[in-house]
């Protein structure tokens, strides 16, 4: 009889092993948790594909999202601790604009594969998302990057009599005997040419000094932690670029191809493009600019927050619950921000 029984142990146990080794050795964990799933329906795996931001670089589950508020704020390189990131070996604003060159490149051979970065159509002509539609053309995308306080506008005819008599008497009198149709041609073109805007310089300082960063403050429950996720980067054109004086956007680009574009950068010239300019140890480049926003190393006050009437700080100032000046909102926000994550931490 224990005979017997000691056989039917042994032969419960190879059929126990040789099932395990069909089932579960081999087998892709992944797969076997999906099988388990579409028996039982427990556990909800497939949660995971719904993603709380499509652009996020680094997505979360949606069911993970606690509270979240989107907000927009500007970074300026004029403050002295968002200097590293407009020094003069190394500047975010340059490896903004030879991507997007090298999108254009790459459109112009006819290129299947995504190529540097694509350059979007800004807040200020209405475009939010980024689908095709959006996309700037290069003309359309040189024309904004262009300083429009250089253009001098249409010509002065009180001044052709004038300006007649000076190409006349130019260069030893070379044009003296050009009848005024002539003369009237070469002085429309060197005028053209003289009061046509200037393309903004990302090498000088306070060209291009100011991006608006558009980005989700989200509390993720499963890690009981706040969470910053960008969205966007959009370059701003200083004042001075400006007939009338204000602030123009210029382009609006994804953050997770910014992301793509500095790491593949950074890696092909050997840390020598792309890196944050450490000004304590400034040959220490073992600091991207991707790596420098995930660490948080800038300065930005907030222009804008989620709200029911989509109103900007500047917009709002002077109400009665908002009577603040502007920078004195943006702080404040930001504080009743950080007073807000606590709470949740604590809950």
């Amino acid at each position: 009889m224990k005979r017997i029984s000691a056989i039917l142990l042994a032969l419960l146990l190879v059929t126990s092993l040789k099932a395990q080794d069909e089932q579960g050795a081999g087998t892709d964990p992944a797969k076997f948790l999906q099988g388990i799933e579409s028996t039982t329906r427990v556990a909800g795996l497939n949660s995971a594909r719904k993603l709380n931001n499509q652009f996020s670089v680094r997505p979360i589950r949606d069911e993970d999202v606690m509270w979240s508020m989107r907000l927009w704020s500007k970074m300026n390189f004029n403050e002295k601790l968002n200097s590293a990131w407009n020094a003069k070996e190394s500047r975010i604003t340059n490896v903004i604009l030879e991507g997007i060159a090298a999108y254009f490149d790459a459109k112009n051979q006819a290129l299947d594969q995504q190529v540097g970065i694509t350059p979007y159509q800004t807040f200020e002509n209405g475009a939010t998302g980024f689908n095709d539609e959006s996309i700037l053309t290069e003309v359309d995308f040189s024309n904004n990057l262009k300083n429009m306080s250089t253009a001098q506008g249409n010509y002065d005819e009180a001044l052709r009599a004038q300006d007649r008599a000076e190409l006349k008497a130019r260069d030893e009198g070379r044009f003296a005997s050009y009848s005024d149709a002539r003369l009237d041609s070469i002085i429309d073109i060197e005028y053209q040419a003289s009061a046509a805007a200037k393309p903004l310089d990302p090498a000088n300082k306070g060209d291009l000094d100011v991006l608006l960063i558009e980005e989700d403050l989200v509390f993720d429950r499963n890690q009981s932690v706040a969470k910053w996720d960008i969205v966007s980067v959009t370059l701003i054109a200083p004042p001075k670029a400006s007939v009338a004086g204000t602030e123009r956007e210029i382009v609006r680009i994804k953050y997770e191809e910014l992301v793509n574009y500095i790491e593949q950068v950074y890696s092909e010239s050997n840390k020598n493009m792309g890196y944050w300019y450490n000004p304590k140890n400034p040959r220490d480049r073992n600091i991207n600019f991707a790596h420098a926003f995930d660490l948080r190393l800038f300065s930005s006050y907030i222009t804008k927050f989620q709200n029911s009437d989509d109103d900007n700080i500047q917009t709002l100032f002077g109400r009665t619950d908002y009577d603040y000046s502007i920078i004195e909102q943006a702080m404040r926000k930001r504080m009743e921000l950080l007073e807000r994550m606590h709470n949740l931490w604590e809950y």
